[in-house]
């Protein structure tokens, strides 16, 4: 068992199209789509003539001989490391909240959270919830039950096939990603409450996996902890 990762890779958004085809080709079955800026300084862009670039951020689960693979073929089809052909990077998973989180991902159907993850040594994590558009507060209110202090939202789009018809759900393209930093402990809490109030058979139609934190500033009582 080589665990579960999640990739993100960040390119010039006129390449989007380019990417996704690349790894839908791979088996890669979602990826959530994010639009993001570049941050080269207005200086230097104006001593170039150029304006700021649009960029994407394609985020997807893989297990981890696929992204191995994948990160393999970004190198010698993609040419990811020429320059400005953009940047990819591959996060352990911590956890996957139950068997319709992964299933989203992936063909696999063994429970998520009973996936055998690879790093273990840290006592903070970063709870990734993706859920429909507007049901941000649901997802809030029922990670705050069990224990959150907050959280951050980010407009998405989700892609591929599945996006459409999820178990039988039509799901909206449109998506609501929140970003939630909490104890290890409090982990799995968290996921339940979120999967049972804001999970597949909800509005929401969310998933919930989580990423470990190496260390963490300006939160209270984690500071120390990470």
């Amino acid at each position: 068992m080589t665990g579960y990762k999640y990739v993100m890779i960040i390119t010039d958004r006129e390449y989007s199209g380019d990417f996704e085809e690349f790894l839908k080709g791979r088996g890669v079955k979602n990826i959530i789509e994010t639009l993001a800026n570049g941050t080269a300084m207005p200086s230097v862009l104006d001593s170039f003539g150029l304006e700021k670039t649009e960029k994407i951020i394609l985020g997807f689960i893989a297990e981890g001989g696929k992204a191995a693979e994948i990160k393999k073929g970004l190198y010698e089809e993609m040419n990811l490391a020429a320059a400005g052909g953009g940047i990819a990077v591959i996060l352990p998973i911590d956890g996957i909240g139950g068997e319709s989180s992964l299933k989203y991902f992936s063909e696999e159907t063994d429970k998520g959270e009973r996936k055998a993850m690879e790093n273990t040594d840290y006592k903070c994590v970063m709870l990734t919830v993706i859920a429909d558009k507007g049901n941000s507060d649901t997802v809030m209110e029922a990670a705050r039950g069990a224990g959150a202090t907050g959280g951050t939202v980010v407009r998405a789009k989700g892609t591929g096939a599945a996006i459409a018809k999820f178990f039988g759900i039509t799901i909206s393209a449109d998506k609501e990603i929140i970003y939630i930093v909490a104890k290890r402990e409090k982990r799995d809490d968290i996921m339940h409450a979120i999967m049972e109030k804001a999970g597949k058979n909800s509005g929401a139609h969310g998933i919930v996996f989580s990423l470990p934190i190496d260390a963490v500033a300006g939160i209270a009582g984690m500071d120390a902890e990470a």
